[in-house]
């Protein structure tokens, strides 16, 4: 749904409120459904993500024991689990954080402001998390396939390798952009109805917003390292088993 028909939809919203004669308190009550709408959605990606990432953390202990041994495959396996538990601590701690500013204790107002200067900022690197999530799947799904197939992890020629890199990089790619969309549309949702009310939110939200990513520079650049490490580490040691 692009912008025009968003905002059509929401007009329409808006008239049915003047037509009907609905007060305030109704208003309030739309819009407070609407925040708690957006806030299940949010906890939905990371919930989601953090259950699969879980199974994954399974599947790569089950692939340890199947390839004890083998140093190289259970080296990916610990280096992957190992990954894997950091970014688990990381997602809780973006839920944690998530829950709070989504608290019901919060007026509205301050719910919708807080929810989108989060959206807007803390998110993307979510994002990130919840999408590097295939890069993980793919790896040990393939290690299971090689042991139920061949017995043990056989060697890939050039064109193998070219064609498991281009599915990584395309699940992940689609994984981001298929849930930015989502996170767009509430973003969108949001900003319709803080303009709505009239007053100063979205310049608070500008301010959280500028505020917030010199506070989260420094963190976003840390985890950014970490997370590119590990996947260089990741992708060299399992070309090298696979070489």
């Amino acid at each position: 749904m692009n912008e025009n028909k968003l905002k059509e939809m929401w007009n329409k919203t808006e008239n049915v409120f003047e037509i009907s004669g609905y007060g305030s308190s109704s208003i309030e009550q739309f819009l407070s459904g609407r925040s708690r709408s957006t806030a299940r959605g949010v906890r939905n990606i990371i919930i989601m993500d953090m259950v699969v990432k879980t199974l994954v953390v399974v599947t790569l202990g089950v692939d340890f024991i199947l390839y004890y041994g083998t140093k190289n495959v259970t080296f990916v396996c610990i280096a992957g689990i190992l990954l894997l538990a950091g970014l688990l601590f990381f997602q809780r701690r973006m839920l944690v954080h998530f829950n709070k500013i989504a608290d019901h204790g919060q007026t509205t107002r301050d719910k919708l402001i807080s929810m989108l200067t989060y959206l807007k900022t803390k998110f993307n690197l979510t994002l990130l998390a919840v999408s590097i999530t295939y890069f993980f799947v793919f790896i040990s799904g393939t290690l299971v396939y090689f042991y139920l197939v061949y017995g043990k992890v056989r060697p890939l020629d050039r064109v193998d390798i070219i064609v498991f890199t281009g599915f990584i990089i395309l699940g992940i790619v689609f994984n981001f952009i298929a849930n930015k969309v989502l996170i767009k549309y509430q973003i969108k949702h949001l900003e319709l109805c803080l303009t709505d009310m009239n007053d100063d939110a979205m310049a608070i939200v500008s301010q959280n917003i500028e505020t917030q990513k010199k506070q989260d520079r420094v963190n976003q650049f840390l985890l950014g390292i970490v997370l590119l490490i590990g996947f260089l580490l990741m992708v060299a040691v399992f070309k090298n088993v696979l070489g």
